[in-house]
C-alpha cells in the first residue's frame, strides 16, 4: 500500500474501479505520478498495458488552475477540464451544470430523431406522452440522482420540459400561449423536477440503509482540509433535506429506519 488517495471520513480511497475503467485519486502531483507508475508495474506483470491516449488528468478544485505534469512511459498525459466516466460528465469544478446542459442537448436530439412519432396526429396523446417520458426524458435524466441542482439548472430543466410539450403540440413561442395552457392541452402537470426528486429520494434510501458501502462513506464522511472563504456551495445532502422539510441530516437517518414512512414521504414529492 502506497498510502496515496483521498481521505473521506478517515477512510483512504485510493481509486475507483468499474471493470477496466479505473480512476486514481491523489492529493498531489507527486502522489499521482507514484501511483500511476506502481499501477504500470503491476499491469505489465500480467502482459497488459495502459492506453496512454485514453488516459487523462483532471484537477478537481474550487478554482482548478493547477497544471499537472504526469508522464506515462515518458509520454506527457493530457490534462482536461472534464471527462466522461460511466457516461456521466465529471468537471474540474465539481459542479453539475455542464452535465445537465449536455443531457438536455442529447435529449433534444433524441426528440428530433423521434419527431415523426411524437407529433403524429394518428397516435393518441396519452401514448405520445408516455413515449416522450420513456424515450426522451430518460436520456435527459440519466444519472440525475447525483446532480446538485441550483436555481439556474432548475430553470433550464423546466424550460426543457416545456420545450418538449410545445414541440409535440407544434406550438410556436411567438403564438404567446402560456405554459399553463400548454400543460392543460397535453393533459399534464410539471413533473420533470418531481421525477428527479423521487429518483434522488430512492437512491438516498438505498445509501442510508447500506452503511458498509463506499457511497455511504462519501455522503457522510468529512474531507480533510479547511473550508474556503466565501459563501458555501449548495451541497448534495441539502437537497433531500429540503425536499421533505428536514433541518438536519439526522432527521433523514431516523426516517430511513422505518421503510414505510420513507416510502410515504416519496409520495409527497
Amino acid at each position: 500500500m502506497l498510502g496515496i488517495g483521498i481521505k473521506v471520513g478517515g477512510i483512504l480511497i485510493p481509486m475507483i474501479r468499474f471493470a477496466d475503467d479505473i480512476v486514481i485519486l491523489a492529493k498531489t502531483e507527486h502522489d499521482l505520478q507514484r501511483a500511476l507508475e506502481e499501477m504500470q508495474i503491476i499491469i505489465n506483470k500480467y502482459q497488459m498495458r495502459i492506453n496512454s491516449s485514453k488516459t487523462k488528468i483532471l484537477v478537481c478544485a474550487r478554482e482548478p488552475t493547477i497544471n499537472a505534469n504526469i508522464y506515462l512511459e515518458n509520454q506527457l498525459i493530457s490534462q482536461v477540464s472534464s471527462f466522461k466516466y460511466l457516461e456521466s460528465l465529471i468537471t474540474s469544478d465539481g459542479r453539475s451544470s455542464q452535465e445537465i446542459k449536455q443531457r438536455i442537448g442529447q435529449a433534444k436530439t433524441t426528440f428530433i430523431k423521434k419527431k415523426k412519432i411524437l407529433v403524429s396526429k394518428k397516435i393518441s396523446r396519452a401514448i405520445k406522452n408516455t413515449f416522450l417520458k420513456t424515450f426522451v426524458w430518460s436520456v435527459a435524466l440519466y444519472g440525475c440522482e447525483t446532480w446538485v441542482i441550483n436555481e439556474k439548472e432548475k430553470r433550464s430543466l423546466e424550460a426543457f420540459e416545456m420545450w418538449c410539450w410545445r414541440r409535440m403540440e407544434k406550438i410556436n413561442w411567438t403564438e404567446r400561449v402560456t405554459n399553463e395552457d400548454v400543460l392543460t392541452q397535453v393533459g399534464e402537470t410539471r413533473s420533470l423536477i418531481k421525477a428527479i426528486k423521487r429518483r434522488r429520494w430512492d437512491m438516498m434510501g438505498h445509501v442510508l440503509r447500506h452503511d458498509e458501502e463506499l457511497h455511504h462513506t462519501i455522503i457522510e464522511g468529512a474531507i480533510e482540509g479547511r473550508k474556503p472563504p466565501g459563501r458555501p456551495r449548495n451541497s448534495y445532502i441539502s437537497q433531500p433535506k429540503n425536499d421533505v422539510g428536514f433541518d438536519t441530516y439526522v432527521g433523514l437517518k431516523r426516517l430511513d429506519k422505518d421503510r414505510d414512512k420513507w416510502r410515504a414521504k416519496l409520495k409527497t414529492l
